[in-house]
């Protein structure tokens, strides 16, 4: 299967693929002048190699975490070593480890595996390795090819649908990177199923978040989709996949570098990057709050702030509340953090510099009605007063320390 990609206007040399094997679909996404291909299927392993392996690489460089280093990375890097020599580099698990020093590391020992020009980086798992795997390709030799294979609905649902590659700092969330288009997404949709429920819960969330601030007309399809016990099929997060690549293909198509329309992908992510930094514990034995459930709270403050605004009804507000329950998140911390210190980091945040505002605004991103967002001056982004982000952060806590709800097993 040649995974080579094919420029927009080539329609016929397109059509002209090789066909793909019995009970895998294709899909493609067009991003700043390229189409990146899209393969879906369940227990497609030895597809996913056979795939790479028409990439002619020269060495591949396999970038996971220690978790999915065990399970689908080291199996993949198993069959890659049969086309080539293949390098697997595993971090721990866990957002502070996507970090420079994470990155250092990496870039030292794929130039120490001796990577040329004709390699090829693969990302193996959730958003945390991809995005490390981005940064990596885009930096050696100034562009290396890079696949995405995700492992969870997160990865396949939104990270790796973008050219935007970030590592973290102690600041904020994804404030160093770089833009590097993917060669391709090959995603197995068995392994995918296979996560926590937690995990598939956290995943829907961006999923949610396109409805709720771009496409509106997908929320009666996610009212029947959505599950509090997570119990999905690989054919059910096949149709939450697909939902989201109809959302970000066409965002992408018109705004590759997410700087206008795309900004409306970040709705829920001011006050949810601030949370996963500043360490609010949600789950079983105070776990780290994931990104899904840091994007769902974050949404949560964001139509909170809009209705304190004045400019979302009671009835969007509900609509938030509806979906967001279905997932089976609750919508409050369980462990408090300081309010100063989620200001501390939007402060930070990496959509700075869009908007002027002063010292004590924020800028984000909020809707007047479902799919409504507010635009102003083409970058929708709206600055708002740090006491209304610092009340609907305050509503979070109290909201947790009222909870007596379970949060699920992990």
């Amino acid at each position: 299967m040649d995974l080579q990609a094919r420029e927009p206007a080539a329609a016929a040399d397109a059509t002209a693929a090789p066909p793909l094997p019995s009970g895998l679909r294709e899909r493609s996404f067009d991003i700043a002048g390229k189409r990146v291909r899209v393969v879906l299927g369940e227990h497609i392993e030895a597809e996913m190699a056979a795939a790479l392996a028409g990439l002619d690489a020269d060495r591949f460089v396999v970038v996971t975490d220690a978790r999915v280093a065990e399970l689908a990375a080291g199996a993949l890097a198993q069959r890659l070593e049969r086309t080539a020599p293949t390098l697997l580099l595993s971090h721990p698990p866990g957002e502070e480890f996507k970090n420079l020093a994470t990155l250092s590391r990496f870039v030292d020992l794929a130039l120490d595996f001796g990577v040329t020009r004709r390699s090829v980086v693969v990302a193996v798992g959730g958003g945390i390795p991809g995005n490390i795997a981005g940064v990596l390709a885009g930096l050696l030799f100034r562009g290396l090819r890079l696949v995405h294979v995700p492992t969870t609905v997160i990865a396949a649902c939104d990270s790796v649908l973008s050219v935007k590659q970030a590592v973290n700092t102690g600041h904020a969330k994804n404030t160093v990177g770089l833009y590097h288009i993917p060669e391709a997404v090959l995603v197995d949709l068995a392994v995918v199923a296979n996560g926590s429920p937690r995990d598939l819960r956290s995943g829907t969330c961006e999923t949610v978040k396109n409805a709720l601030a771009i496409e509106p007309a997908q929320i009666p399809r996610l009212r029947r989709l959505l599950r509090r016990e997570a119990d999905y099929s690989p054919a059910d997060l096949g149709e939450i996949f697909e939902l989201s690549l109809a959302v970000k293909g066409r965002l992408l198509l018109e705004d590759p570098y997410e700087k206008h329309a795309g900004v409306l992908l970040e709705y829920g992510h001011t006050v949810g990057h601030a949370l996963e930094l500043a360490g609010a514990g949600r789950g079983p034995g105070g776990d780290m709050i994931k990104h899904g459930e840091a994007v769902a709270l974050g949404m949560t403050a964001a139509a909170d702030v809009a209705h304190r605004a004045g400019l979302l009804d009671a009835e969007g507000l509900a609509v938030h509340e509806e979906l967001i329950d279905r997932i089976g998140i609750c919508r409050c911390l369980t462990v408090g953090i300081a309010p100063e210190t989620v200001l501390h980091h939007i402060a930070y945040d990496n959509k700075r510099g869009y908007r002027s505002c002063d010292g004590s605004e924020v800028t984000m991103v909020l809707l007047r009605a479902v799919g409504a967002p507010l635009n102003a001056e083409q970058r929708y982004l709206t600055p708002v007063p740090q006491t209304l982000v610092a009340a609907a952060v305050h509503d979070l806590l109290r909201r947790g320390k009222e909870c007596t709800a379970g949060h699920g097993p992990s």
